[in-house]
Parts: structure tokens; sequence; C-alpha cells
């Protein structure tokens, strides 16, 4: 309710959203007329977003619709706030994925090795279960485990009572294994993130342009790094490659 009258009052219903998306999708064999259609799409989505709808599909149709925009640096700030709301999600890693692959970095230098994203692949996200589904399989396999140690202690057989231990014990292992994978995959999309957006972004060793740069090449628009910190006006930050310096606030945007 809330984030329909967000939308409401900045003159867009979801509905609307969708059109304005569908529109652009029926007119993008001309990108001049079709971006207009998926800007205003995305805007429809983001105030959705900003009401407190943080599904999955909504992230996805948001990010999309940037990336049809021609704002990529925006697509992937977009894909990265989905991820943070629902880190296991597989459209949004898709998306994401596909999106970090067509940032231009440059085809000389070493600004591609130092930038490009670094992503470790959750031993979850290869188990195409939902994590509540394994959850409750565990729960079940706890459940199982303690009724076959109660049966044992009454029919006083040891062989039972071993079955028992060990599905009780397989069941914590798996528990605390899935609540430690998952705290890691918030805590990675939790991140304090800037992504640039504006291309020829340069990387200095301070927050002045007077400083010298930090690295050779400059950042294209889709180079996300981790927020280290701000001052006058911009954003001390670490690439991928453990690189850290300082870019301009206003061509950077921070995933929120």
């Amino acid at each position: 309710m809330i984030s329909l009258l967000l939308a409401l009052l900045l003159g867009m219903t979801p509905a609307e959203a969708e059109a304005s998306y569908r529109a652009g999708l029926a007119t993008r064999a001309d990108s001049a007329v079709a971006r207009p259609y998926f800007i205003e799409a995305a805007q429809g989505y983001e105030a959705l977003w900003d009401g407190g709808d943080r599904s999955p599909g909504l992230a996805c149709n948001m990010s999309q619709a940037r990336l049809l925009a021609g704002d990529l640096g925006r697509a992937i700030r977009d894909y990265r706030r989905g991820l943070r709301a629902n880190p296991r999600d597989p459209d949004l890693r898709r998306g994401l994925e596909y999106a970090r692959g067509t940032v231009a970095y440059p085809l000389t230098g070493d600004v591609g090795e130092l930038a490009r994203p670094r992503e470790s692949m959750s031993v979850l996200n290869r188990v195409p279960v939902p994590i509540a589904q394994l959850i409750a399989g565990v729960a079940i396999l706890a459940a199982v485990g303690w009724v076959t140690l109660a049966r044992a202690a009454i029919v006083r057989r040891g062989g039972l009572a071993l079955v028992g231990a060990t599905l009780t014990v397989a069941a914590t292992a798996l528990g605390v294994g899935i609540w430690l994978e998952d705290a890691r995959a918030r805590n990675h999309w939790n991140e304090p993130t800037a992504v640039v957006l504006a291309p020829g972004t340069e990387l200095r060793t301070g927050n002045s342009d007077e400083y010298p740069k930090r690295i050779d090449g400059r950042l294209p628009a889709g180079t996300e790094a981790r927020v280290l910190g701000e001052r006058g006006g911009w954003r001390h930050v670490e690439l991928a490659g453990g690189i850290a310096g300082w870019v301009r606030g206003d061509r950077t945007i921070a995933v929120e």
C-alpha cells in the first residue's frame, strides 16, 4: 500500500510503469524513441522500491529498464540493491553478471584487472532449492533424529541410538553451514558500495583534482568499488583488486 501511494504521488502507478516498459520494448529498434520510455519505467519501479517493495521481480525490472535506457551504472546499482534484499535470487545474479559483462574496461593497461569484480560462488547458490525449503528439510532431519533417539531410549537399542545421533549431528552441521553461508552472502551484498556512473572517471590519491592519479587508466561506467569513507564531495573507495583511491562523488552512486 505504501509503495502504491508513493508511486501515485510521483505521478505513476505500477501499471503505468509496466506500460512504459512495454512501450520501450515495442520501440526498441529506435533507441532515441525507446530510451525515454525506459527511463520513465525505471523511475516508476524505483518509486515502488523506495516505497517498500523489495521483491526480486521488481528489482529485475528496474535494473533491466536502466540497462535498456543506457544507464549502466544505475543498472548495476539496482541489481546490487536487489541482491542486498534477495541474496540468492538466480535472476538477479544472472542479470548482474550480464551487466558486468558490458562494462567497457580499457583494452590496454591494468584497469580491468584491478577493477573487475571477483565474486566467490556461494555453495548455497549451487543448490537449486529455496533457502526456506532447505531450512525445513534440516528441521525435518533433526526431528527424525530426535524421535529416533527417543525410540532408542525406550527400546534400549544401541544401533538405533547411533542412527538417531548421526541424524541429529548431521542436521546440526547442515543448519550451521546454511546459516553461515547465508550470513556471508548477506554481509557481502551489505558492504558499502559505490558504482561509477560517468565513463572516464579518475581514481586519485586524494580528495581533489590536484592530487595525482592513483592508476594510469580511467574507470569506466559500471565499475563497482567498496566505499571506505567520504570527504569534501569525494568518495574514498577500494577496487576489487585492492587498490584504494578517491573518486568524485558526483560521478558515482551509492548502493543504498
